[in-house]
């Protein structure tokens, strides 16, 4: 099977550091804390103004992104996955103008960390993942963004939508851990 996989909130922790960061760095600013729970970090949890948020996320995303950690199992079951045959493709929206070099930080990241692919393919948006996916004959796909998760199964691919609190509002077959995601998987 050809499986392809998102990295950020599927195989890092991105938003529990990134929250991390934006509480410490409000204690600093205001120490107002999180004003609309509702929302999303970038989208008006904090009530920094729109050149905070800008300057704060600009100047130390690239550091964030380097120290993240892998969530747990999915390590194992990419490496388990790999062993059972299935070609992996890693498929992010990191070349999104927010890194300077993002290849290259993602890739020495995923060695960094020992997630094993077979490809490592880099998209603007989160909708290009679509045409990759075709393009690339992916048989699944395992995302945590609902618009990437509705495109591929618009497009005939079945796709595991990473439960996250900002995605639980639309039905698409959800996973809560990578042992849900490889049981899915066995499935097919």
């Amino acid at each position: 099977m050809r499986i392809g996989i998102d990295i950020d909130n599927v195989i890092s922790n991105f938003d529990t550091v990134l929250f991390d960061e934006f509480l410490r760095h409000d204690k600093d600013l205001r120490n107002t804390g999180v004003v609309n729970p509702n929302n999303y970090m970038t989208k008006g949890m904090f009530d920094w103004t729109k050149a905070e948020l800008d300057c704060f996320y600009r100047a130390n995303i690239e550091k964030f992104a380097k120290n993240l950690d892998v969530i747990d199992g999915a390590k194992e079951v990419i490496e388990k996955l790999k062993q059972e045959g299935n070609i992996i493709f890693i498929i992010t929206s990191r070349d999104n103008g927010d890194y300077n070099y993002p290849y290259e930080m993602t890739y020495e990241w995923l060695n960094k960390k020992g997630i094993i692919f077979d490809e490592l393919i880099l998209v603007h948006t989160p909708i290009e993942k679509v045409k990759v996916a075709q393009d690339k004959h992916i048989d699944i796909m395992i995302d945590d963004s609902i618009t990437v998760c509705e495109g591929i199964i618009k497009v005939g691919i079945p796709a595991i939508l990473m439960d996250t609190p900002y995605n639980r509002n639309i039905n698409i077959l959800r996973a809560n851990s990578w042992r849900e995601i490889y049981e899915y998987i066995k499935k097919l």
